[in-house]
């Protein structure tokens, strides 16, 4: 038998959704209490979940789930404050009895084709393992600053932060999902993904008990300028004292800001809460105006790790759904072994911020001189987003300039003046 022989593709309904659960614990590592059973629903998209099943009893029992994986349909916030048509892929695992028989590869061809037919024209994720994604064609998109910022940092003074209110709840879909959603929408930074739609809208507000270690439920804190929210953060924290010395954690996961002052009012809340010694946060950008708000540059210990992954599904649609800040003109052959449609040669004009993203009519025939730039579609995904250079990726050989200059021209329109950020972890 082929690797890929014996199984199928088929989608998943809420009757089997124990059996996805079975195996994603099984693929990440990790017993789920059954308490958490519902955060779990809550979480995945059911309407967008899909499965490989065991057709042959030589692959193990005829029926049984092998590999699962879902997605979101979104819209992703790009350079200059577009949008762009999304699939966020997640949960996606196999179970480790069924591993080296090509099921992954099988799974992310169902999702690229099923995405492409939505009119979703890139996927994104988080890669717990991000080697495997550049074989399927993600480029690291963004990258994030994780830090751990010491109780009440001293700060540069912002105008009008002090003005600002603050409400502090237990985070509630119901009651602050629409809230989270318009402020996500106002966001400019590239790489914002807004509310997903059908199930797993709740994604964000799901709190199981066993990925608390011990801390609180999620509670928000919003920042109000005259009533009206300008920023807004999901945190939790945890106790811990000793001999009367309390050195308790806080937790920051998603969070966002409209200005400069809600950035400053929103961390001067979360930084000095009683009993808590270091405030944690995996969702910094590289330019978050936190780090240049703290006087004491080191005050918060900062580590950059990659965040959003982002793989070009749809070239010419993808291209044209963003801003660009400079003018070029430039033609570059990109190979694409997993969608052959993005494969060939393309030019891409830009005047006045706008692109437009043509096939060259002689791609099949087309030599390596016939083009300026020559690269993988992992890395025009690494610089779709702005936070890369492309002649950054030139000189370190990943991708191939034959016309001198024009790998600086079409870094110099890709590039963002906003740092990209995901904020969401889904």
């Amino acid at each position: 038998m082929k690797k890929s022989e014996g199984y199928q593709s088929i989608s998943i309904d809420e009757t089997r959704i124990d059996e996805l659960f079975q195996v994603v614990q099984w693929a990440f590592v990790g017993e789920w209490l059954k308490e958490d059973r519902q955060d779990y629903i809550d979480a995945i998209p059911v309407d967008r979940s899909r499965a490989v099943e065991v057709t042959d009893e030589r692959r193990g029992t005829v029926g049984e789930l092998a590999g699962v994986h879902a997605s979101f349909g979104t819209d992703m916030i790009t350079p200059g404050g577009r949008q762009v048509r999304t699939a966020g892929l997640s949960w996606l695992g196999v179970h480790p009895a069924h591993r080296r028989r090509g099921l992954m590869t099988t799974m992310i061809h169902d999702h690229f084709s099923r995405s492409i037919a939505r009119g979703e024209h890139i996927s994104v994720l988080y890669a717990m393992e991000s080697e495997i994604y550049a074989r399927f064609g993600y480029g690291m998109g963004a990258q994030t600053v994780k830090a751990s910022i010491p109780r009440g940092p001293r700060m540069w003074h912002v105008d009008g932060s002090d003005e600002l209110n603050v409400r502090l709840e237990r985070a509630d879909f119901d009651q602050h999902d629409q809230l989270v959603a318009d402020l996500q929408a106002k966001l400019s930074r590239p790489g914002t993904i807004l509310n997903p739609e059908g199930s797993g809208r709740n994604a964000r507000f799901t709190d199981p008990v066993g990925n608390r270690h011990g801390m609180e439920k999620w509670r928000i804190c919003i920042i109000e300028d005259a009533g009206e929210p300008v920023a807004y953060a999901f945190f939790r924290r945890k106790p811990d004292s000793e001999v009367g010395i309390h050195d308790g954690v806080a937790q920051v996961r998603e969070h966002g800001s409209l200005n400069a002052a809600a950035s400053q009012r929103l961390w001067q809340v979360l930084t000095d809460f009683d009993l808590v010694g270091t405030t944690h946060t995996e969702n910094l950008a590289t330019d978050d105006p936190l780090l240049f708000q703290l006087k004491d540059a080191r005050a918060a210990r900062t580590k950059v790790i990659d965040n959003i992954w982002v793989r070009l599904l749809n070239v010419p649609e993808a291209l044209v759904s963003r801003q660009y800040f400079h003018d070029c003109d430039v033609t570059f052959k990109l190979s694409d072994r997993h969608v052959p449609d993005n494969a060939g040669v393309w030019r891409i004009v830009v005047r006045d911020g706008d692109a437009t993203v043509t096939r060259e009519a002689d791609a099949a025939a087309a030599t390596e001189a016939t083009a300026d730039l020559e690269m993988d579609i992992r890395h025009l995904g690494t610089v779709y987003l702005g936070g890369t250079s492309l002649e950054a990726l030139s000189a370190a050989g990943l991708v191939k300039e034959n016309t001198p200059g024009q790998a600086r021209e079409l870094a110099i329109a890709m590039m963002s003046p906003v740092a990209p950020l995901t904020n969401w972890d889904f």
